[in-house]
């Protein structure tokens, strides 16, 4: 079963392997493969990583047949076999090395990259100088500087493999192929395409002269693809204008194009477009990462509160249900069984109207705003208080300007910013130690249509320095703090359409603004 495997997999990788060589082979450097676009290698090497190193052999076998049948064989069997060892050994050992550097395949961050380029770049140096001189020591390169072979089939191999494995590989994992389908039905891949096709015209053909002079022109497509659809995108760009570059050099046959040069600008084209691409690919994960670190933390910030919310109705059903067992026993359960059991079923439901919220909450983030009166919000953060405080001799405050607006929010989330801020203010006067101290929680208008609500303590307050990073994710104060509950809170008081604030002083401030009931 293997054995047929491995036949069937050799008997689709030559004929691939051999065609590119034949459509790769222009302006060669004498009648040897040493050409400034080699394609093939890149085919060798992602088989090798992928497949196993036991496919060397194959590997060799193709070479060797891709040099009979393109180029009939200059150097005669002998070298043709010995050159055909070198490069499949070279070749085979890039693949080791990049599957020991990298047991990621699928080249996910910078440093992954990077040790792929440095492979590609110092692995296809040291083959080109080992084929070289296999041609060198049997006085086949006639003339030609050894210099200016190696540099040609470097350059060749190393912008070979660096446009090309990227591709295979990214076609070779499963989730790059679906971006990669998406990329092929979005519009906006067409007019990039189509922005790449029209510069390398301009380049090639409608600025006449040296198209390595004009080459920084494509950098500006390059930017827009790469920006927009990461490293699966910075990909595709690549091969196409190493494609373009290539059309336009057979194109221009017989003219004194900077062969050489040329490449070296795709080389550099190829990797500034995967590091931006990369690095988008970056950012937008560590997004990613950020919004789910963000929603655990919400999870957590808000635990207390639910369990306050969900506490209350429990304990109010175990006390009707108290109830209707001592009315049963005295034998009125006729009379006021009833009404207890609707009590009940009103307590049930609405402890399950707090779960379903916070199902809703971090399902998809969703807010369920309606009127709060300010006292009811304020009679919920005088028990949040009492709780947080507990044994610690700090004095609780919380009162509210008369005639305040009901407040339009949700109240649940409310809740879990105030008894964040609360917790901070606790935490704060318990660590500094000193006695008498105090939390005050106080309401009073902020313009007509929102309601500033101040959390301040006689703790020690924050400095300016410390207030500029106070809100931002993963920065905490406390030995053992995540840096989220703040950085939660903010994001609450936003989506309502408020703020959330520090005020620097001697003491700590906080300020929370909420939009309130608008008037008719």
């Amino acid at each position: 079963m293997h054995a047929a495997r491995y036949l069937r997999d050799a008997a689709v990788f030559a004929p691939c392997y051999i065609a590119l060589d034949w459509a790769s082979y222009i302006a060669p450097l004498g009648p040897f493969n040493i050409t400034p676009w080699n394609p093939q290698p890149a085919l060798a090497v992602v088989w090798m990583l992928l497949g196993g190193l036991h496919h060397a052999p194959v590997v060799a076998a193709a070479i060797y047949l891709a040099d009979v049948l393109v180029r009939e064989v200059p150097g005669g069997y002998g070298i043709t076999a010995v050159t055909a060892l070198v490069l499949a050994g070279g070749y085979a050992g890039i693949a080791s090395l990049l599957r020991f550097l990298l047991p990621d395949l699928g080249l996910r961050t910078i440093r992954q990259l990077t040790q792929f380029a440095a492979v590609v770049v110092a692995g296809t140096a040291l083959v080109g100088t080992a084929f070289v001189g296999v041609l060198r020591g049997a006085e086949l390169l006639a003339g030609t500087p050894v210099p200016e072979a190696l540099l040609r089939f470097w350059i060749g191999d190393a912008v070979g493999i660096l446009v090309t494995a990227p591709l295979l590989l990214v076609a070779a994992d499963a989730e790059r192929r679906k971006a990669l389908a998406n990329l092929a039905r979005r519009r906006e891949t067409l007019a990039q395409l189509a922005a790449l096709v029209a510069v390398l015209w301009l380049v090639f053909a409608g600025l006449g002269g040296d198209p390595s002079r004009h080459f920084y022109l494509l950098f500006a497509p390059l930017i827009w693809v790469a920006a927009r659809g990461g490293m699966v995108s910075a990909v595709v760009a690549s091969a196409v204008v190493q494609i373009g570059v290539m059309l336009g050099i057979r194109g221009h046959e017989g003219a004194a194009l900077p062969v050489v040069e040329l490449q070296a600008l795709v080389a550099t084209f190829t990797l500034t477009g995967l590091y931006l691409g990369m690095t988008v690919d970056e950012r937008a994960r560590a997004v990613q990462g950020l919004r789910h670190s963000l929603r655990l933390a919400a999870a957590g910030e808000m635990a207390g509160a639910i369990a306050h919310e969900v506490n209350q109705p429990l304990t109010a059903l175990a006390n009707y249900g108290r109830s209707a067992q001592m009315l049963l026993k005295r034998g009125q359960a006729r009379e006021q069984v009833p009404e207890v059991i609707e009590k009940m079923l009103a307590e049930a439901g609405r402890a399950s109207e707090v779960v379903r919220r916070l199902r809703d909450f971090f399902r998809s983030g969703t807010t369920r705003l309606e009127p709060v009166p300010v006292e009811d919000l304020f009679a919920a953060t005088r028990r949040i208080g009492q709780q947080l405080i507990g044994e610690h001799a700090i004095a609780f405050e919380a009162r509210a300007d008369p005639d305040l607006p009901a407040l339009f929010v949700d109240r649940l989330q409310i809740e879990l910013v105030l008894r964040n801020l609360i917790a901070n203010a606790v935490e704060s006067l318990t660590g500094a130690r000193r006695d008498g101290g105090r939390i005050r929680v106080s309401a009073e208008h902020d313009g007509e249509q929102q309601v500033r609500i101040v959390v301040a303590d006689n703790g020690p307050g924050i400095s300016a320095a410390v207030r500029e990073e106070l809100f931002q994710p993963f920065v905490s104060g406390k030995p053992t703090g995540m840096g989220l509950g703040l950085a939660v809170s903010r994001a609450i008081a936003e989506a309502h359409g408020g703020s959330l604030d520090a005020r620097p002083g001697e003491h700590g401030e906080f300020r929370l603004v909420l939009p309130c009931v608008q008037s008719a």
